[in-house]
C-alpha cells in the first residue's frame, strides 16, 4: 500500500503522527491531500501545516500511553 492510499484511508477525526525525512515530527489530523501534498490540522484547532508526501517519511496513530509514576 503507498503512503497516499495509507493517508486517505484515515478517518477525518484520528490523531496522527507524521515523521519527515529531516527528522520533524508533527501531531495533527489529516485536512487534505492534493497532488503531492498533505495539509494537516494542528491540535490547538487554529493552524495547519503543508506538507510534501515526497518529505513524509512516516505515519501512524497517535497513542497517549499512561504516565508510570
Amino acid at each position: 500500500m503507498s503512503l497516499r492510499a495509507e493517508l486517505e484511508a484515515v478517518p477525518p477525526d484520528a490523531l496522527m503522527v507524521v515523521l519527515t525525512t529531516l527528522g520533524h515530527v508533527y501531531v495533527g489530523t489529516i485536512q487534505d491531500i492534493q497532488d503531492d501534498t498533505l495539509r494537516l490540522g494542528r491540535t490547538n484547532g487554529h493552524t495547519s501545516i503543508v506538507l510534501n508526501l515526497n518529505d513524509v517519511s512516516g505515519v501512524r496513530r497517535f497513542q497517549e500511553e499512561p504516565e508510570v509514576q
